[in-house]
């Protein structure tokens, strides 16, 4: 398919040598499997399907794989049902591991191939400010505010072909890690790329529908909990709630229904550090997403926490009961008003 939009209106560009890298690994690849990381969202799964797209119509196998399923709400994606949890075999030629850059974060998948894995040839394509890369080739761009965007600049630059279904769902992706162009991560080159993949053929209402629109009554039981969970502090410039099994229970919700709780509590007004806190299943973990306001940087807390992400939105793992997390993070967010 002859591409509508010259390469040259994307800019910044990819550096044309790790273009160069990056496609010498994929001719000489023949079955490819593309990895999206755990709990996943649309952008990691939206990149892995779309690129998946985008290679088979060079005559790729592409298996994209996840340790968890896919949301529900990205049940509409070209290609969701051949998401796998597992890598089979492990006889592939290639790994391109996408929306992170540590092969931690692509979880249990990484755990149970972790011998493949740590010497198979990767490819690592990613936006996160806070990536190492974990590939032979790192292609990692911050100022994409997607993986989806960066992935449009790689097919621009590289010629590869695009069509209707792969335009989809890297579309998705870049709605859903932007919030419908609404974060400060979206840049002119953002729209540019979007507009490129609705010229292939993609369609945002295809996706708005299911991920903004439309929600589980459970869902919003769920959210009305953790509403009325939060707490404040710092004059209400910082907030937090928490879920557990319990929660999920009371609701009727199941766990991928938790999705942007930070974004909906930073969302209150003169809300500047939103956090979230959730223990499901294991209560010796607890998993934290934080979303902050300018000037605060979610990705330089989350990482002295030992995790990482957006400037504006991030997450981290901490291995401790809930109990002993939540004050531990809170001491940490309240340093951030008082070094003021």
């Amino acid at each position: 398919m002859k591409n509508t939009h010259d390469a040259t209106q994307l800019s910044p560009q990819i550096d044309p040598a790790l273009i160069q890298q990056a496609m010498t690994m994929i001719e000489q690849a023949q079955r490819i499997a593309l990895l999206a990381h755990q709990h996943p969202d649309g952008d990691c799964i939206g990149s892995a399907l779309g690129l998946a797209h985008v290679l088979q119509a060079i005559g790729k196998t592409c298996i994209p794989a996840c340790a968890d399923p896919a949301p529900k709400m990205l049940s509409f994606l070209p290609g969701v049902e051949t998401l796998q949890t597992t890598l089979g075999d492990e006889q592939f030629d290639l790994v391109i591991a996408l929306d992170a850059g540590e092969l931690t974060r692509f979880g249990d998948l990484y755990e149970r191939h972790r011998s493949f894995l740590d010497h198979a040839p990767i490819l690592n394509i990613d936006h996160h400010i806070s990536s190492d890369g974990c590939g032979q080739v790192n292609i990692i761009d911050p100022i994409s505010a997607a993986t989806g965007e960066l992935l449009v600049l790689f097919q621009q630059q590289t010629g590869l072909p695009l069509n209707a279904e792969a335009a989809l769902c890297l579309l998705t992706g870049i709605i859903t890690d932007t919030g419908s162009f609404q974060f400060t991560s979206t840049t002119p080159r953002t729209m540019q790329a979007s507009a490129i993949l609705l010229a292939a053929g993609a369609v945002p209402a295809t996706i708005a529908q299911p991920v903004y629109r439309t929600r589980p009554l459970a869902q919003a039981r769920f959210q009305s909990a953790v509403i009325a969970r939060a707490q404040t502090e710092c004059n209400g410039r910082l907030i937090w709630s928490s879920a557990t099994d319990e929660v999920l229970a009371e609701t009727g919700a199941t766990p991928e229904m938790d999705d942007n709780c930070s974004g909906m509590l930073r969302d209150i007004e003169g809300v500047q550090i939103a956090a979230f806190f959730k223990n499901y299943g294991d209560p010796t973990i607890t998993r934290l997403s934080l979303r902050c306001e300018a000037p605060y940087n979610a990705a330089n807390i989350c990482k002295n926490l030992g995790g990482g992400g957006h400037a504006r939105a991030a997450g981290a793992t901490i291995n401790k009961p809930m109990e002993e997390a939540i004050p531990l993070v809170l001491a940490v967010l309240k340093q951030e008003f008082q070094t003021e």
